[in-house]
């Protein structure tokens, strides 16, 4: 029996004992947990007044292009120095002389005939007027003579025959000048289809011409595009040149608007910067929105403004003007609405589409929904929402907590859009 005893005791007293210095063991120090920071880049928020741009494309056109043809058939004797393709011309300088030796004898014969009238007349009222001595010499009247005693039929005939060959020798005249081709403006040859010793036919086409007084760009622009301009109203034009009183319309008068087309009463034109590469150098040309043409394109669903650009090929400039050549693909930026009040901010600010988050002044995110205006490439534009001084979360932030500290990191880089606030 003891031997069956002793062993129990020893347990129970190791039981007894570890459970002794388990209950006299120290407890852990307790610590509250520490709050998580988080670094983060920062910028200022800063609000501006900026103008916004639209940028286009599209390719140089001339404003009047025309067929030449012959008003005359003809040989054709000379053509003018400048009747090659690229050749440049003036108004009303001939091009083109055809032989003109029968047009010569039709005007001669139209002459003629015309001094044949001019005598048959002075006979026929040499007549009338002694047909109506007669008449009244017999104590007659002359209200009372019928027509023929008095020649008048016959003086009217003789009238009509002289206008009929004043208006055969005005024919005649006009055939004569035709057979020398001028030029309806100042303008350029593009296709040349005539040369000298040609025998031309009447209505046949001897050139295409374009005049050089302006070119013009079809743009095309979306509805969000047009948004942000001011334009001609359909089937209104106006004259090219630089507006500031179009340029500088306000953006928040704009969005109260139902119309988003300029005034009809506008004097000048959207301004337009066009730009291309020419020999491998980069060239720029100013130019206006004139018109746009009313309807959308049932394809691409834009709309078209017409830019217009006053004397490309530089032809009344007197420095060496950059030519922009019909034909030419430009990239446009046209100058829009001015804003008020706009934070500029990286896309990297702005999270969820329309929220923000920003540091106040405790050092603690706060999360924020804004007004986004208008985005780009580059920017966001916010015109609501914000306040001048606060600072804007730039770096991204994995689990972001409203209340959450955090703190802006050591020369961390500022975002210059968010300082400049650049026109866009």
């Amino acid at each position: 029996m003891r031997k069956i005893i002793v062993p129990f005791m020893v347990i129970a007293g190791a039981a007894l004992i570890t459970a002794l210095l388990v209950l006299a063991r120290p407890g852990p120090e307790v610590r509250p947990p520490e709050e998580r920071v988080v670094q983060v880049l920062t910028v200022p928020a800063r609000s501006q007044d900026m103008v916004f741009t639209v940028s286009s494309q599209g390719t140089v056109a001339p404003r009047t292009q025309t067929t030449l043809v012959t008003e005359v058939s003809g040989l054709v004797l000379s053509v003018s120095e400048k009747f090659v393709v690229g050749g440049f011309f003036e108004e009303g300088e001939v091009l083109l002389t055809l032989d003109d030796a029968d047009y010569r004898v039709s005007v001669q014969q139209s002459r003629a005939n015309l001094l044949t009238a001019q005598s048959q007349l002075v006979q026929e009222s040499a007549q009338a007027e002694q047909a109506t001595r007669q008449w009244e010499s017999a104590g007659r009247n002359r209200a009372d003579a019928p027509p023929l005693a008095l020649r008048t039929p016959y003086l009217e005939e003789a009238r009509a025959r002289v206008l009929f060959a004043e208006a055969d020798l005005a024919r005649a005249e006009r055939q004569l000048e035709r057979t020398r081709i001028r030029a309806p403006y100042d303008g350029l040859i593009r296709e040349k289809m005539v040369d000298v010793g040609q025998f031309i036919g009447t209505g046949t086409q001897v050139a295409r011409t374009f005049a050089v007084d302006f070119a013009e760009i079809r743009l095309p622009l979306t509805d969000r595009d047009i948004a942000y301009l001011e334009l001609p109203r359909p089937g209104v034009v106006v004259r090219a040149g630089n507006s500031a009183g179009v340029a500088g319309s306000d953006v928040n008068a704009l969005h109260r608007s139902t119309n988003t087309w300029g005034n009809v009463g506008a004097s000048r034109g959207t301004p337009v910067t066009l730009k291309a590469t020419v020999g491998g150098r980069p060239h720029e040309w100013q130019g206006a929105i004139v018109r746009t043409e009313g309807v959308i394109d049932s394809n691409t669903r834009v709309y078209y403004a017409i830019a217009q650009v006053e004397d490309p090929y530089g032809l009344n400039q007197a420095d060496n003007h950059s030519v922009l050549s019909i034909g030419s693909f430009v990239n446009a930026t046209l100058q829009g609405i001015t804003a008020r009040n706009v934070f500029t901010v990286p896309h990297t600010a702005v999270r969820n589409g329309d929220e923000i988050m920003v540091m106040d002044s405790e050092q603690r995110l706060r999360q924020r929904k804004v007004s986004i205006l208008r985005s780009d490439a580059d920017n966001i534009y916010i015109d609501g929402g914000l306040s001048d001084g606060e600072q804007i979360i730039v770096s991204p932030v994995p689990v972001p907590i409203d209340g959450m500290r955090v703190t802006p990191a050591t020369g961390s880089p500022v975002a210059p859009a968010a300082i400049t606030g650049a026109s866009q």
